[in-house]
């Protein structure tokens, strides 16, 4: 969907604007972002956009927008005679106190990224979230409460840890937790872990 492809642009343009004032200058063309996620293989010698670039370049004019007519978008593109596009990318506000999400840089470099889907993509940044400063072997109950906290649908989140298992980025199991952290009583519960050791040393094409 095109959803999808505004979030990955969106991920990876925060990625590269990390310092304020979050702007990148640089001649980068549209085709070029479609390369890197995935959705287009051009020919340098004679790169013709085609379905993959137009996909960008539709998610780059939604990015452009943001609900209402008085409303900025999340990115501002001016174009530079001879330089192509200034990007000045909007950061969602730092949280005040942990956890903080990071994302590791090898889901680029990896090329995971062009092979998750969108619903995948939240769902792994909500679990990294829950599990923030975790060791791989260190897993977390997610309630539905947490889930509705995420604005995520149960069946949207049951697909994306479906395809994460799939794709081996995390796992669940049934195990016996405290039901909070105020008593004692085990109750059967699905742990969610993530195996981020597997991401940064695993090319997502093996």
């Amino acid at each position: 969907s095109e959803g999808e492809v505004a979030f990955k642009v969106y991920l990876t343009l925060v990625l590269l604007t990390r310092k304020d004032p979050h702007e990148l200058y640089r001649v980068i063309p549209d085709h070029y972002w479609a390369e890197l996620l995935g959705y287009e293989e051009l020919n340098p010698a004679d790169p013709i956009a085609g379905p993959g670039t137009r996909r960008v370049k539709r998610a780059m004019k939604a990015l452009e927008k943001r609900g209402a007519p008085d409303e900025n978008g999340w990115i501002t593109r001016t174009p530079e005679r001879g330089r192509g596009f200034k990007f000045t990318v909007v950061h969602l506000p730092e949280p005040k106190q942990a956890p903080y999400i990071t994302i590791p840089i090898e889901l680029w470099s990896k090329g995971w990224i062009c092979v998750m889907s969108a619903r995948a993509l939240y769902v792994y940044l909500c679990l990294r979230l829950v599990l923030a400063g975790r060791e791989d072997s260190v897993g977390a109950h997610v309630s539905a409460s947490d889930r509705k906290d995420f604005l995520v649908k149960d069946d949207t989140w049951q697909r994306g840890m479906k395809e994460l298992e799939a794709l081996r980025l995390a796992r669940s199991e049934i195990t016996r937790v405290a039901e909070d952290r105020w008593t004692s009583d085990l109750r059967e519960r699905k742990v969610y872990y993530l195996n981020s050791d597997y991401l940064k040393s695993t090319n997502s094409w093996d």
